[in-house]
């Protein structure tokens, strides 16, 4: 049985929910936005100051000196690499419920020591049994210890406490001290997992949306069911690859080039091929097809889909590669043209979620406004980049869950349409 609840702080607690200011940084600097993250987070730095072996203020002085910027502003340089973070009240609301059931609750963060003060400022520490911090106790997850020192301040046996973060690495680690562990990718899937556990948690609190005029639907995990991790570490058994590999490969640095158009889906092929030690890009070809050969399209979304357009503009909008609509028409019969008023493919347009831009080119191609639209997407982060804009965002679940929300925003069931 669950006593205990512990949470990760960053990416979890509190997000980046636009990526403006960090991009805007990158134009000051002459990088793109994934330089000025790799800048911060890549740095061997980084883990120093969430070990406590240097301050928060040596930290972005050194980062200072390796971007050019001025040493005497380090600050004004942390402070904007941050400004795009937002805190997750509705978490907050959700953890102090929680609590007030009488669970234990916690934060457990790899962070420098300054979050202590930071969490204070935010007037949320009141909502944790206890609060530990990677660099004021000179251990960081995934090192097991931390873990062990989490559950003997908290009073709890391992069986006894939940885990909740957003790296793979760091579940994983927490699983191997014999927590029960849960990747964080928003508040909704979280409602439904605490529920498998057996532990309270609350429906959101919503209501009709008025003047909504467009259906925004990403594909991959929204049309089309995306593999979880369950899925994905199976396949990294069978590969024989560390944990946490593949995803990598398939969807990371090289995967958000093709998304743009930056590479062809043959330049891809290679990349896989080369990082998995398959003998040639067929060989590739033949592995991704296989990857993603189940049977993962939600037909009830699709007949979502077409009954909405009888009264409302619908739009399909997916962080995708060159010929998408193409291969859905090859899989699944469907014409992306047809079936959709607008189709946003990202590799087309050379933007991809959760860049701002690619949102108002599709509210734009729509004809409406923010605020007249309702998004559906998988992905916390795009979900959170739509709302930063005044979108009102459903972050996808599963048919049944998501298709009852969004039921409840329009204020109709599917069959009245």
């Amino acid at each position: 049985m669950v006593r205990a609840v512990i949470f990760d702080f960053g990416g979890v607690l509190m997000r980046t929910v636009t990526p403006a200011p960090r991009r805007e940084l990158g134009q000051r600097l002459g990088l793109s936005l994934e330089e000025v993250e790799e800048a911060v987070f890549g740095s061997p730095r980084w883990d120093e100051v969430q070990l406590g072996r240097i301050s928060y203020t040596e930290f972005w002085e050194d980062a200072a000196r390796r971007l050019g910027w001025d040493v005497g502003d380090a600050k004004g340089l942390g402070d904007a690499f941050w400004s795009g973070d937002r805190l997750d009240e509705e978490l907050m609301a959700l953890i102090r419920h929680l609590r007030d059931e009488g669970y234990r609750t916690a934060l457990l963060s790899n962070a420098p020591s300054h979050l202590r003060q930071f969490v204070e400022g935010l007037g949320i520490a009141g909502a944790f049994d206890e609060i530990i911090i990677s660099s004021c106790e000179g251990l960081m997850k995934p090192n097991p210890a931390i873990f062990e020192l989490m559950l003997a301040r908290l009073g709890a046996r391992a069986e006894e406490a939940l885990f909740v973060d957003d790296f793979r690495v760091n579940v994983a680690a927490a699983r191997q001290v014999g927590l029960r562990a849960v990747r964080f990718r928003g508040l909704a899937p979280l409602r439904k997992q605490l529920r498998e556990l057996g532990i309270p948690a609350p429906d959101p609190v919503l209501a009709p949306l008025p003047d909504v005029r467009a259906v925004v639907f990403d594909w991959g995990g929204v049309m089309e069911a995306s593999p979880d991790d369950a899925y994905v570490a199976g396949w990294e058994r069978r590969l024989a690859l560390e944990p946490s590999t593949l995803p990598q490969v398939l969807w990371g640095k090289v995967w958000r080039q093709l998304e743009v158009g930056a590479i062809s889906n043959d330049d891809f092929m290679r990349h896989i091929a080369d990082r998995l030690s398959l003998p040639d890009a067929e060989a590739a070809v033949s592995f991704v097809r296989e990857f993603y050969s189940g049977d993962w399209f939600n037909p009830e979304v699709a007949a979502a889909v077409r009954t909405l357009r009888a009264s409302y503009q619908v739009a399909l909008l997916s962080n995708a590669w060159p010929g998408q609509d193409e291969a859905i028409r090859e899989q699944f019969g469907i014409d992306v043209h047809t079936e959709f008023d607008v189709y946003v493919n990202s590799a087309e347009v050379g933007l991809r979620k959760p860049d701002p831009a690619i949102f108002y080119l599709t509210l734009e191609r729509l004809g409406v406004a923010p605020q007249q639209a309702i998004f559906l997407d998988d992905s916390l982060r795009n979900v959170d980049s739509a709302r930063e804009l005044g979108i009102h965002a459903v972050q996808f679940v599963d048919p049944q869950t998501s298709l009852a929300e969004l039921e409840t925003l329009l204020d109709l069931g599917f069959a009245d349409l």
